[in-house]
């Protein structure tokens, strides 16, 4: 079973335009997500997904592998659709570009259940959310799942309504599997999906299909906005890195 990691990577963020070049602690965001997925055990091959020469061209000058992908894909699950159909694979990690601090053993947590797991085609994961702050913020989207660990919707609202405690927010790492990749590409953007900016889980939900969330107690410090590089580099500070 060959396992292909994948980084989405687009310099067109429309609250952080050339996000994945921008610099922490003199290295280019995408340079620290490719070093930590590196280090994730069971995955056979690393690729940042571009649509950006700027970017293509940075992942060379730092040696990263690098695939250049369509300029009209707006989602990162698409684009790593993309790679997909242009690779030999049988499961895909949508590892997310603006997680710098991304623990290769979450990506473990999740190549380790898809793995063994054969109904499982769509699979990502959920932490508690620790602050009402958190809560609320648009960015984060949040999750809630029925009693066995499947989505039953996913917001950039605060659900479930009036308890943070009991609410739950998703990681940037994905898997799928091939067949199911492919054919969630097909699907084309949904009502739901749209209608709460891009949260690309949502358009697999609406068509029917399941989407199985696993707790993990990994955090991470996701950049949306410029003004969240310091954090990261005040955590990478902390950690010694």
């Amino acid at each position: 079973m060959k396992i292909i990691g994948v980084i989405p990577s687009r310099y067109k963020s429309s609250r952080f335009p050339g996000k994945p070049l921008a610099s922490i602690n003199g290295k280019p965001m995408i340079w620290w997500v490719y070093q930590q997925a590196m280090k994730a055990k069971g995955i056979d091959e690393l690729v940042v997904a571009t649509d950006d020469e700027r970017i293509y061209k940075t992942c060379e000058e730092y040696e990263m592998n690098v695939m250049m992908t369509s300029d009209d894909i707006v989602t990162g699950a698409d684009r790593v659709a993309e790679v997909a159909e242009k690779t030999d694979g049988d499961i895909y990690l949508n590892i997310q570009g603006d997680e710098p601090l991304i623990q290769p053993e979450a990506i473990e947590q999740v190549i380790d259940v898809i793995v063994k797991d054969e109904s499982v085609y769509y699979l990502g994961l959920r932490t508690s959310i620790d602050s009402q702050e958190e809560w609320l913020k648009p960015n984060t989207v949040k999750a809630v799942t029925d009693s066995d660990g499947n989505a039953l919707y996913f917001s950039r609202s605060p659900i479930p309504y009036n308890d943070y405690t009991k609410s739950y927010r998703v990681l940037g790492i994905y898997g799928y599997r091939r067949d199911f990749l492919i054919a969630f590409k097909k699907l084309g953007l949904s009502p739901l999906e749209k209608a709460e900016k891009g949260v690309e889980m949502l358009r697999a939900m609406q068509a029917g299909y399941k989407v199985k969330l696993i707790d993990t107690t990994y955090h991470t410090i996701g950049v949306d906005l410029p003004e969240h590089i310091k954090l990261v580099e005040d955590k990478m500070k902390e950690l010694n890195w």
